[in-house]
């Protein structure tokens, strides 16, 4: 996968999509029905709706319908990282520690990002009626869910590294961001959306691009499977955006908003990009570089 995203949304996502192989359905982890002890990072967000409102991952993924591929991937990274031996030794083992700092702070923002996502699609998939777009309704459902299993993967990884000194200031950047990103306007929220959402899959795909990173194995299968979900969810939220009666056009005002936004809550922990073998300048450069593409039959738009 290119670490520039210099195609087309379609092919981008074409791209992620091939690199991941059909999986074999997996058996639903003991530990899964279990209910969570991870505290919220930076968002508390509600329950999934289920009769029994559990908040456990095997009930999220009994409760929501997904698509069946999701479901398997889903169901295949949330039954790896139940085991903690195994998820502490793909994080840990051979790792130095300013390697272990450097996914902690990541990890950070990325959580950060989840419990927001979860709290504003919850609520999108309650404000309108079910019966209204049905598709679309479904599409936000899934998303849902998706944000949810990040969440949950993310705070299980994290239990097993080392707490930075700098993760308050990591937490107060990361909540201003998403504060900022807010909009009044659902149209415009959702838009705003599309450009995080593009701008964590380049960054994604920059990690992942480095050696030092795919030498951490259980860093590098979690921010894969980040990256598949959230390139489908640029293309979900965009079309939302539309729906809801958003211009196309002005897109790039949006975009000019939440990526400059990005490399300034990124910029303070530059370094930690650098000890995973990712040269942070031209990662910095890409997210702030709109390049114009045109998805089939659509109106221009970058990234």
């Amino acid at each position: 996968m290119r670490d520039d995203f210099e195609a087309s949304f379609s092919d981008q996502l074409a791209a992620i999509e091939a690199e991941a192989a059909p999986l074999a359905p997996t058996a639903v982890s003991a530990r899964l029905w279990e209910t969570p002890d991870f505290a919220p990072f930076c968002f508390a967000y509600p329950a999934p709706d289920s009769a029994s409102q559990a908040q456990h991952p095997a009930a999220l993924l009994a409760d929501l319908a997904w698509n069946a591929g999701s479901h398997a991937r889903a169901t295949s990274m949330l039954s790896a990282y139940a085991d903690d031996v195994a998820t502490r030794d793909s994080l840990l083992l051979g790792v130095d520690d300013e390697s272990q700092l450097a996914v902690a702070r990541i990890l950070a923002i990325l959580v950060c990002a989840e419990e927001s996502a979860v709290n504003v699609f919850h609520h999108e998939c309650h404000r309108i009626p079910a019966e209204q777009v049905v598709a679309d309704h479904q599409a936000l459902r899934e998303i849902e869910a998706e944000e949810r299993v990040h969440a949950w993967l993310i705070h299980a990884a994290r239990s097993h590294l080392p707490v930075p000194d700098d993760i308050d200031a990591i937490r107060r950047r990361t909540r201003r961001l998403f504060m900022r990103v807010a909009s009044r306007e659902v149209a415009t929220h959702f838009a705003r959306l599309t450009g995080l959402d593009s701008g964590v899959c380049i960054s994604l795909s920059a990690l992942l691009g480095s050696s030092r990173v795919n030498k951490i194995d259980g860093f590098a299968r979690l921010i894969k499977h980040i990256r598949r979900d959230e390139a489908t969810h640029v293309k979900k939220s965009r079309d939302h955006a539309v729906n809801l009666g958003f211009n196309p056009d002005q897109f790039h005002e949006c975009y000019d908003l939440t990526r400059s936004g990005m490399v300034g809550m990124l910029e303070p922990i530059a370094g930690s990009f650098e000890t995973l073998g990712v040269d942070p300048d031209r990662l910095f450069k890409r997210l702030m570089r709109f390049q114009e593409s045109r998805l089939a039959g659509e109106a221009a738009l970058s990234d």
